[in-house]
């Protein structure tokens, strides 16, 4: 996700582009109210996203969702040996297998042998 950028002489974000920024919010503020008076996470449809094998949180400034991206109905022309990533997340759950960021939801598969350390330190909760 790239930084908006407005009221600059130069390099100023598109209107489409802030407008893309408002719409990704939009969308990640309803999924986290649903979340909140469901009590339950969303089933996702496997044909909709990704799902991430060899899964781990990336040590950056946030955390990121790093893995395999396998896709359903998608061929990814790189090939399936290719380690991807996600824009910051939002939201994990390793119990429910599922993790959102600002744009979507994505499916949990194998988890890597250092994901449960980088949960541990991403996931601390705040207690409130």
């Amino acid at each position: 996700m790239k930084l908006l950028r407005f009221g600059e002489p130069e390099g100023n974000s598109s209107p489409r582009a802030i407008s893309a920024r408002i719409n990704s919010s939009a969308s990640l503020t309803a999924d986290l109210s649903r979340i909140l008076v469901d009590r339950s996470l969303p089933i996702l449809n496997p044909d909709d996203g990704p799902l991430v094998e060899e899964w781990n949180i990336e040590s950056r400034m946030v955390p990121m969702l790093t893995g395999y991206f396998r896709y359903q109905k998608k061929v990814d022309p790189r090939g399936e040996e290719w380690l991807s990533f996600t824009a910051p997340l939002e939201l994990l759950s390793v119990e429910g297998r599922v993790a959102r960021s600002m744009e979507r939801w994505y499916r949990l598969g194998k988890p890597s042998p250092f994901a449960k350390d980088m949960v541990q330190i991403w996931g601390a909760t705040d207690g409130k």
